[in-house]
């Protein structure tokens, strides 16, 4: 999907806390939600970097350059390794309030997206975050078909 900053914005919302930009710990565990989303099928494709880090820098208003991902998602990569992706969901839940947890749960759907073929291993990780964030599963449902329909319709142009 290449949309425009505007069209990013259109879809994201305003799902982050106001206060979220300055909070760089919270921050950092949204967007491994998303890197988690991003990685399920076991591999990062270019598309999904391309879309995270475009959403990223949508979000926060911010320029933010390469190396920065880079080094994170090189980070990211190497704590899902080590702990697996059950343990790094479980830390997040635990670092993030509901809110927030609804914010990266949006992130991850709207990772997964990108590509418009969301495949089974995607959506499986997404409704593990679901679990991981208490999200009902109703509600996971209903936000992902929303952001779904979005995402296609801005697709279609």
């Amino acid at each position: 999907m290449n949309a425009t900053l505007a069209e990013r914005r259109k879809v994201l919302g305003d799902a982050l806390p106001d206060d979220l930009a300055t909070e760089a710990a919270r921050l950092k565990t949204l967007v491994e939600v998303a890197f988690i989303a991003a990685a399920a099928d076991g591999k990062l494709g270019d598309d999904e970097i391309r879309n995270l880090t475009a959403n990223l820098m949508a979000w926060l208003h911010a320029d933010l350059d390469d190396e920065f991902f880079v080094e994170l998602f090189a980070e990211l990569a190497g704590l899902l390794a080590e702990h697996g992706v059950a343990a790094r969901l479980a830390n997040a839940a635990a670092l993030l309030d509901a809110e927030s947890r609804r914010a990266a749960y949006t992130l991850a759907c709207v990772t997964a997206l990108c590509d418009l073929d969301v495949h089974d291993d995607e959506l499986l990780v997404l409704g593990k975050i679901a679990d991981a964030f208490e999200i009902p599963e109703a509600e996971a449902q209903a936000t992902f078909d929303e952001l779904e329909d979005t995402v296609a319709a801005l697709a279609r142009g």
